[in-house]
């Protein structure tokens, strides 16, 4: 057990992701291992961040069957692409969630639409 962090006896004190809790001032870079297995495991604070990050929405939602699929996919990942593609893959599924946000429209959708219009227009392919 890494020095300064106590084994959590009471399950209340467990810290489990709540996205009404965080406020502006909230630093999560500071924040050390909240989980008994993370204080078991040693984690550092960037991997109880890891976790977070994979968890938040499956505590949530109570939907934990996907988690190996997740992990499963944050591995092929990190072991298919450089850092620098992986920063870029990151940025595209950030940028198409804002389109769904801002312009109701579907990343999926929109990538079938390009590949129909290619098909029929293949002197417009991108190289």
């Amino acid at each position: 057990m890494l020095k300064g962090r106590h084994k959590f006896e009471d399950e209340d004190e467990v810290y489990i992701p709540d996205l009404g809790e965080f406020s502006d001032d909230f630093n999560l870079h500071d924040r050390t291992p909240r989980s008994n297995a993370g204080i078991g495991l040693g984690w550092s604070a960037l991997e109880q961040q890891i976790f977070d990050l994979l968890l938040i929405n499956r505590f949530n939602t109570d939907s934990h069957d996907m988690l190996d699929e997740e992990v499963s996919a944050v591995t092929r990942l990190l072991e298919t692409f450089d850092a620098h593609e992986i920063a870029r893959v990151c940025a595209a599924a950030m940028l198409s969630v804002q389109l769904a946000l801002v312009e109701e429209k579907n990343f999926g959708d929109e990538y079938n639409k390009y590949v129909e219009y290619i098909k029929k227009h293949p002197e417009d392919l991108e190289e």
